[in-house]
């Protein structure tokens, strides 16, 4: 039988998040979340975490391999770095690790065979950014 404390667990994520649908669901099948450094737009089958570059363009981004689906995630994904030579980016296995707080997820990219950390980086829901993806001579 769960305790009270447990209840009202529950009773706080279902007034965060509302119950009944999955945690990161949206009429349309997808979320928006971001900063002013990302974004990240969660879908039913994956999420993509776009991340700007210093020019005011898309330079890298993080797609994972599977559906956020819970307060506290840590999937499988690929970091692209886009680059001026053929084939126009270079990807690499990722680990991406993260929690949810009602409005605010907080996201962290690890690539070890590079080895980069990135984040963490607090997006807040219902941001989004037109951000074009950086053109590399």
């Amino acid at each position: 039988m769960p305790s009270i404390r447990q209840h009202l667990h529950i009773v706080a994520v279902c007034l965060g998040l509302g119950c009944g649908t999955p945690v990161l669901s949206e009429p349309k099948g997808s979320s928006a979340w971001g900063s002013d450094a990302a974004d990240l737009a969660v879908r039913a089958d994956g999420a993509t975490l776009r991340l700007l570059a210093s020019g005011g363009c898309v330079g890298s981004y993080v797609d994972a391999a599977a559906p956020i689906a819970s307060l506290s995630f840590d999937l499988p994904g690929t970091f692209t770095q886009l680059t001026g030579a053929y084939p126009g980016k270079v990807t690499y296995p990722a680990q991406i690790t993260g929690t949810l707080r009602g409005t605010l997820m907080r996201v962290t990219v690890t690539v070890p065979s590079l080895p980069l950390v990135i984040g963490p980086l607090d997006l807040i829901r219902g941001v989004s950014h037109n951000w074009p993806s950086c053109l590399y001579p």
